[in-house]
């Protein structure tokens, strides 16, 4: 039997010290992981010297190892409160004058043990047996030690048993492996006290209590390490508790869902309904997809489309630990569908208004008569072209062309035929320019042709076209029919209605050449006008003198 308990003693330090390792491995992810390693690393020392003890070697060495199994317990207990107390509060720390208070009573009961004074904490030490072994009674003082110890863990497992009741699902499962797992070895411990012969084959007392401790460890382990998810729940509770009107859904640092409110829980439902209707332990991804995974990795705040015309707007709020330590993530994710079709609404009446806008003001710079640009439009226009021709070296041709004997067509025909014949005539000269050109009502009966890049040669011969062309056009002029009553199809007697012609006088100027700005290029441009007209009518005169019939 002593074979076999000291190949569970080994099987237990080696155990308790990979744990203890593991737990340092995650200490940046749960603060209760170091609290976890230091347990376990006592738990390693506890069974070392266990085995020790038991292996028949020197009995200096096996008293030294009792006193090294004391300090093992001391480290087993103060590692077992601040395990209990940092998962019923992430942010503990352990005061000074606590940590003072149990170093003071630690080495003094160990001191005491290494002395016993008057038998006060062994008592009848001797040895027997064959190997030796050093055998004896406990004394008042270890009893103390023992309540000591218990004292020690009881006061860390309080907060955890209050915590319990008012935690969430997810995490009263963790608490609950942890209550489970101060059993085993209380009991363990009990057995020992209370039976110091049992196993020990009557020669010597065996403490069995760090093997109880190794499973202890295991189920600590396995709730603590388990994605950090006893550190982050209780952090982030509160601020699910205030923000219960959106969906919240706490993710730890390890990428896996550890609580979820209600609103969260329905948003789930609704998005993907294959989940099942509690998602805690389930990955991120699997839960909030990759658009809010990626809203938690990246962004602090988006706006997400999760189904056609379900739009959340998402939130993220790291969560840290005491030391500002990054625990994990809360994610509130708030229904704002009505708002983004209010906005797209908004959207769709400010396009409207933008065009409606841009309809009106290009109809203030429209002729209303005509439907070409106005006067209004000419000087920005020509502004504009005789910028870009500046910056480029280019030339700026301007036709002002003005309706001959315009007059008599009103006097004799009437105001409406007047205004159908400058309809006619600016349709003429719109569909005569290239892209572009300008063309202008610039007045009553006048028109101005603006060409950018034509120089003069070039805006003389473009004048000479659409002098040509106006000549042709004509408008029908009304006849009487009847006893003195007007019409425009024709005499009643099967003869087409008469028409009208009129011709168009020119004047050209051209920039640089006759005017080094809006204002002298006009100008230029109406002497030339002026010049055709006096010349005869119907032609084509440039600023320069040239003049085309």
């Amino acid at each position: 039997m002593p074979d076999v308990l000291g190949t569970l003693f080994a099987l237990s330090a080696l155990t308790c010290a990979v744990t203890a390792l593991l737990a340092l491995h995650h200490r940046r992810a749960t603060s209760a992981a170091p609290a976890l390693a230091a347990t376990m690393a006592g738990t390693t020392v506890w069974s070392l010297a266990a085995l020790t003890a038991r292996s028949g070697i020197g009995t200096d060495v096996q008293a030294l190892a009792t006193v090294v199994s004391l300090a093992a317990v001391h480290a087993v207990s103060g590692g077992t409160h601040v395990l209990y107390r940092a998962v019923a509060d992430p942010s503990y720390r352990v005061p000074r004058p606590h940590a003072a208070v149990f170093l003071v009573v630690c080495g003094a009961l160990l001191l005491t043990a290494t002395l016993n004074p008057h038998d006060l904490f062994f008592t009848d030490v001797h040895v027997e047996g064959d190997p030796p072994r050093v055998v004896g009674g406990l004394g008042p003082l270890f009893w103390v030690h023992t309540a000591w110890s218990y004292a020690v863990c009881g006061a860390g497992l309080a907060p955890l048993l209050r915590t319990w009741p008012r935690a969430p699902r997810v995490l009263r499962t963790q608490i609950a492996c942890l209550l489970v797992g101060a059993c085993v070895p209380t009991a363990g411990n009990v057995l020992t006290l209370t039976s110091p012969q049992w196993l020990g084959g009557g020669s010597a007392p065996v403490d069995l209590t760090p093997l109880f401790f190794v499973v202890a460890g295991l189920v600590d382990a396995a709730a603590i390490l388990r994605g950090g998810l006893l550190q982050v729940v209780p952090v982030a509770r509160a601020q699910v508790l205030e923000m219960l009107a959106d969906a919240v859904v706490v993710v730890d640092g390890g990428g896996r869902v550890v609580d979820v409110n209600p609103a969260g829980r329905d948003l789930v439902r609704r998005v993907r309904p294959h989940l099942p209707a509690d998602v805690a332990g389930l990955r991120a991804q699997d839960v909030l997809g990759h658009d809010l995974q990626g809203a938690v990795t990246g962004d602090l705040r988006r706006t997400v489309e999760l189904l056609p015309g379900l739009h959340v707007d998402v939130r993220v709020s790291a969560l840290t630990d005491g030391r500002g330590r990054p625990l994990g993530h809360v994610v509130a994710a708030r229904d704002v569908s009505d708002a983004v079709r209010s906005a797209q609404r908004l959207c769709e009446q400010l396009d409207v208004i933008e065009r409606l806008r841009a309809e009106l003001q290009e109809e203030s710079l429209r002729d209303p008569l005509t439907g070409l640009h106005n006067r209004r439009h000419l000087d920005t226009a020509l502004v504009t072209a005789l910028a870009h021709a500046d910056h480029h070296g280019l030339p700026v041709g301007v036709l002002l062309l003005d309706v001959d004997r315009f007059k008599s067509v009103n006097d004799e025909h009437g105001h409406g035929t007047g205004d159908e014949l400058l309809r006619t005539l600016a349709g003429v000269l719109d569909r005569g320019t290239r892209a572009g050109d300008t063309v202008v009502r610039y007045g009553g009966e006048e028109f101005v042709v603006l060409l950018p890049g034509a120089d003069g040669a070039g805006a003389v011969e473009r004048a000479g076209q659409l002098r040509a062309a106006c000549a042709r056009a004509s408008v029908a002029l009304p006849v009487l029919t009847g006893a003195g009553g007007n019409g425009a199809a024709g005499d009643g007697q099967g003869r087409a209605a008469p028409r009208l012609h009129r011709t168009v006088s020119v004047g050209v100027a051209a920039y640089p050449a006759d005017g080094a700005d809006a204002a002298s290029l006009l100008a230029a441009a109406d002497r030339a006008l002026y010049a055709a007209k006096a010349a005869g009518r119907d032609r084509v005169v440039a600023a320069g003198g040239l003049v085309a019939g």
